[in-house]
């Protein structure tokens, strides 16, 4: 085992220590599951985010077909997003749980690109239905509706917030993106780009870990 998650705990009360030691270190053990930053590893605890079933929920690999979502990506957002069909979110396990996560993911055959993906029903649109949005990091040409999206998702960035105003909405996504780039080039990270799973046929690998 190797530690995965450090942070801070409130002490143990003891009268004879010195008061200015109020807290202890604490570290979460993991087999098998890195760890990009220290600073990741607070703002998750922050968060109060299941740290040890969620991230041993991942990698997480999907695939599917895009289609038409809410239409707020591109329109409002200028963050043109792919959305999976209903399957896709249904066959979720239940340790994924809502926020933003990231990783990599590539359309048909097409080169594999970092991706940045909400899963959840984004707070501050109100959604009554669950969803899957994928912004794909790369300047695509045309829309990709209709086409297959492979998408392996290898860390988790925060959960779902709701903001007070399109501005901040807008603000948290680009940080999310920017997030999601530096974590993506970290070495433990980069080895799921060149996986098989981008490479099989389409019919081949079932969703799952």
């Amino acid at each position: 085992l190797r530690p995965v998650l450090a942070g801070l705990a409130p002490a143990p009360r003891n009268p004879n220590r010195d008061k200015r030691f109020r807290q202890v270190a604490v570290v979460v053990w993991l087999e098998g599951v890195g760890v990009t930053s220290l600073l990741y590893g607070f703002r998750l605890l922050a968060n109060g985010a299941n740290i040890i079933i969620m991230m041993r929920s991942l990698p997480y690999f999907c695939r599917g077909e895009v289609i038409r979502g809410f239409g707020r990506g591109s329109k409002e957002l200028g963050i043109p997003t792919a959305n999976f069909q209903d399957s896709v979110v249904d066959h979720l396990p239940a340790d994924i749980g809502t926020g933003i996560y990231y990783g990599w993911a590539s359309l048909g055959t097409g080169d594999v690109h970092k991706m940045v993906m909400s899963i959840g029903w984004n707070p501050y649109y109100k959604n009554t239905k669950k969803s899957m949005e994928t912004h794909v990091i790369h300047t695509f040409k045309e829309d990709f509706y209709g086409q297959i999206l492979s998408v392996v998702m290898v860390g988790y960035i925060r959960p779902e917030r709701n903001y007070s105003s399109l501005d901040a909405l807008i603000a948290a996504i680009n940080s999310d993106i920017e997030e999601a780039k530096r974590r993506l080039d970290m070495p433990e990270h980069q080895k799921f780009k060149e996986d098989k799973f981008f490479k099989a046929l389409q019919n081949q690998i079932m969703n799952g870990h």
